[in-house]
């Protein structure tokens, strides 16, 4: 199922669309592996930048504790 105006993306069943969100940030990520940027990790002392040989480098420090969300939507725009 396409869409092919901007107005009819708004009938799109909401399972295609994050099959296509999913898609395309699959694709950013084998981008960055390629490009050897990096991901970057939030942990409890800081954030983290870890690249593919395995090393990883500190790139902000602090306190990350985890926060729950009492509700949980999803807001696409």
């Amino acid at each position: 199922m396409t869409a092919k105006s901007i107005n009819e993306e708004d009938d799109l069943p909401i399972t295609v669309v994050l099959k296509r969100v999913e898609k395309g940030s699959k694709r950013v990520l084998q981008e960055v592996d390629a490009l050897n940027l990096g991901r970057t990790t939030v942990k409890r002392n800081g954030v983290y930048r870890t690249f593919n040989d395995g090393t990883f480098v500190k790139i902000a420090d602090g306190e990350f504790k985890k926060k729950r969300i009492s509700q949980k939507q999803v807001r696409l725009f």
